[in-house]
C-alpha cells in the first residue's frame, strides 16, 4: 500500500497539474491527471478505512474499560471521544481530501465529455 504521505503528495501534485490554462482545454492532460488523482484518492481511502477501523476499535475498548471502572456509558463515551479527538480529526481531514479528489475526478470526466461534444459540433 502506498504510504499516507505519498498519497497526499500525489493528490496535491495531480491537482496542481490541473490548475493551469493548458490543462483545462487538454483532454490528454486531464485524462493523465485524472487517473493519477483517482489512484492517489483510492490510496487515501485505504488509509482512511484503516483509521476508521482503529478509531472504532479504540473507542469501544475505552468505553468498555471506563464502564468496567464504574463510569456510566454516556459519560464514558463522551470522555473516550475526547481522548480520541486527534484520530477523529485525522479521519475528518482525510475524508475531506479524498472526497474532494473524487469530486475532481467527476468534474474532469464531465469536462472531457464536454470538450468531446464541443469538438464534434465544431467540425
Amino acid at each position: 500500500m502506498l504510504s499516507l504521505e505519498d498519497a497526499l503528495k500525489g493528490v496535491s501534485s495531480a491537482q496542481d497539474k490541473l490548475r493551469n490554462a493548458t490543462a483545462i482545454i487538454s483532454p490528454v492532460i486531464m485524462s493523465e491527471q485524472m487517473i493519477r488523482l483517482s489512484q492517489y484518492a483510492g490510496a487515501l481511502d485505504e488509509h482512511l478505512a484503516e483509521y476508521e477501523k482503529e478509531y472504532d476499535i479504540q473507542l469501544a475498548a475505552k468505553i468498555l474499560n471506563k464502564h468496567k471502572e464504574g463510569m456510566k456509558i454516556s459519560p464514558a463515551e463522551t470522555l473516550s471521544k475526547m481522548e480520541l479527538a486527534e484520530v477523529r480529526g485525522q479521519i475528518s481531514y482525510l475524508s475531506r481530501i479524498a472526497g474532494s479528489a473524487w469530486r475532481q475526478v467527476n468534474v474532469i470526466q464531465s469536462r472531457i465529455q464536454h470538450l468531446r461534444t464541443e469538438s464534434m459540433t465544431n467540425v
